[in-house]
């Protein structure tokens, strides 16, 4: 047999193991890296080599029935786009479990995860981790232990979402504002995060002896925000804290829709610091290589894999722009 089997059959490990001149159980103990197994590096050169040009593509159906790992590190999300730092951050696990010999597969859940929806999701693979990023609350984190077949990692935490909250309104209330706001989006997959940030805001009122601040929820249309500052309007709120950037911006469009600014009409104040923010923006950065990095060690952790010393600068920094 010379060259890779013909027609569109996929190359197997008896494939392998003929082209190679060795045998099957050789292939599979190179292939898996099995311990304990004696292979010179000459010959496991030869194998990986061979697999390679044959195109051969382990089952990952059969190695997990024969290793009891599938090497899929399931990452459950609650939104197909998480934003500027969490998609960064998703790259970045990608990257460091391919380097270990694990594939990432992400899975978009539904708003309200329930043990029917997980266990539907183990009736397909059986990943060797359960990662879930982007706001899954503790509560459904619960559920999808109760019921996982492995370890589960969440990023909840990682992130001190209500210190977020605290650091804006802190910075607003420092510039002389009484009467502060919080915007929230109306979105399901960030609620968890957005309710931290809310507190966080409450809290530093509360401390500063002022009132609750107005919490309004916002659509994505630009009525809805311009809704939102009528209600400001209303209730004598002079500065107003966005969940995130992508709020705070549209916020700015809605005063300009009306003719006003930013900080003259209305303080604003973001979060996370995502490129479009560099204009005019206000915010608290959230820098993405340390929660990137966080998560990506936290995930390799519970993997047993070696991990890189924890990244000790600061991930949260005020950024202040012409906004507020």
């Amino acid at each position: 047999m010379a060259g890779a089997p013909q027609g569109r059959r996929r190359a197997t490990s008896t494939d392998v193991a003929r082209e190679s001149g060795v045998s099957r159980a050789t292939v599979s103990y190179v292939l898996n890296n099995t311990p304990n197994k004696h292979i010179s590096p000459a010959t496991r050169e030869l194998v990986i080599r061979t697999a390679r040009r044959l195109g051969h593509v382990p089952n990952p159906q059969a190695r997990a029935l024969k290793t009891g790992n599938s090497n899929i590190v399931l990452c459950l999300v609650p939104a197909l786009t998480l934003g500027f730092v969490f998609d960064h951050a998703l790259d970045a696990l990608t990257r460091e479990l391919a380097q270990r010999g694990y594939v990432l597969l992400v899975h978009r859940i539904s708003d309200k995860l329930d043990s029917r929806g997980v266990q539907d999701i183990w009736s397909y693979l059986t990943p060797t981790l359960i990662v879930t990023i982007g706001g899954l609350p503790p509560s459904e984190t619960a559920v999808l232990e109760g019921h996982s077949p492995a370890p589960v990692v969440s990023d909840y935490g990682i992130v001190e979402h209500s210190r977020v909250g605290q650091m804006q309104a802190d910075y607003l209330i420092d510039r002389g504002h009484r009467t502060l706001g919080f915007v929230m989006p109306n979105d399901a997959a960030l609620r968890a995060y957005a309710l931290d940030r809310a507190a966080g805001v409450m809290q530093a009122c509360e401390r500063a002896s002022l009132s609750p601040p107005v919490i309004t929820v916002v659509e994505g249309s630009l009525k809805s925000y311009s809704e939102c500052l009528d209600e400001f309007e209303a209730t004598g709120v002079t500065a107003a804290c966005g969940h995130n950037d992508d709020v705070a911006l549209m916020l700015l469009e809605a005063l300009r829709a009306r003719r006003q600014s930013a900080p003259e009409n209305l303080a604003v104040i973001g979060s996370d610091d995502i490129p479009l923010a560099e204009l005019e923006l206000t915010t608290i950065a959230l820098d993405a290589e340390v929660c990137a990095a966080n998560i990506t060690n936290k995930v390799l952790t519970a993997l047993g894999a070696e991990v890189d010393p924890s990244i000790e600068n600061e991930m949260l920094s005020l950024i202040r722009r012409t906004s507020a």
